[in-house]
């Protein structure tokens, strides 16, 4: 009996149709039937292809031992397989690009200062030469003015206080640890872009730091230890929203 009778017997011991057994593994129902005809290409590799047979197992109650070992018989692991689950559980660095100096910019900066200092010149240029006549011409009779009374000074006006700065915006942490058989996790934003994808094998561990809200979305809730800003948490549905300030919602 190939793998693929094997869980097609196995669901039908359960007594669950294709959708049923879909809707209580989150799995596609055109992927289910295509493992139960023995075509695992659709999986994605081995490693997410034995995901899925642990999924079907706890779901129609079946011992996953048998299954999985009928699996790596029929369809060995291979390393190219764990370099690419390795590759896609680690998360992505940002890349740092140097800064580049805008000569144009500096450029224009030092003829438009050039173009400045002339103005200044030429407009200045006949006052010092009426003022250089003006030394050369006859003495005129001094003329003797009051002195202008003194005024009281004016206090300074009080500098402007700089505008406070706003407070940074709070990040929420979130740290997902697998246990048992592990679990498939999907973390996104709000506004639902992708935050972490991926399967958690047994005992590995994901951090994921975000400034505002999360949507979690997890296969096995009971396979994950949940922390959240580092307070141990026990949310009570497999999808649930985390708030910017760590507190626990039900999704929308």
């Amino acid at each position: 009996m190939t793998i693929g009778s094997e869980l097609t017997a196995a669901r039908e011991r359960a007594g669950l149709s294709v959708e049923q057994l879909s809707a209580a593994t989150r799995i596609r129902t055109g992927l289910l039937v295509a493992m139960e005809a023995d075509d695992f290409s659709r999986c994605g590799g081995n490693f997410y292809a034995r995901g899925h047979i642990r999924s079907i197992a706890r779901v129609v109650k079946a011992d996953p031992a048998p299954l999985l070992a009928s699996f790596d018989e029929a369809y060995p692991p291979t390393e190219p397989d764990r370099a690419r689950r390795d590759e896609r559980i680690e998360p992505r660095k940002p890349r740092l690009h140097p800064v580049r100096p805008r000569w144009a910019v500096v450029v224009g900066a030092i003829l438009v200062g050039l173009m400045g200092w002339g103005m200044v010149r030429l407009f200045t240029l006949p006052s010092d030469v009426e003022a250089n006549a003006s030394r050369t011409a006859s003495p005129t009779p001094a003329v003797t003015t009051p002195a202008a009374k003194p005024t009281p000074a004016t206090p300074p006006s009080p500098k402007p206080r700089p505008p406070a700065k706003p407070a940074p915006a709070a990040k929420v942490v979130v740290v997902l640890k697998a246990s048992g058989e592990g679990s498939y996790v999907t973390l996104r934003n709000y506004y639902g872009e992708k935050l972490f994808q991926g399967l958690l094998g047994t005992g590995s561990t994901q951090t994921v730091t975000y400034p505002g809200s999360i949507r979690v979305s997890v296969g096995s809730l009971e396979n994950l230890v949940i922390t959240i800003n580092g307070q141990k948490v026990a949310p009570k549905s497999e999808r649930f929203m985390i708030t910017p300030t760590g507190a626990i919602q039900k999704a929308p």
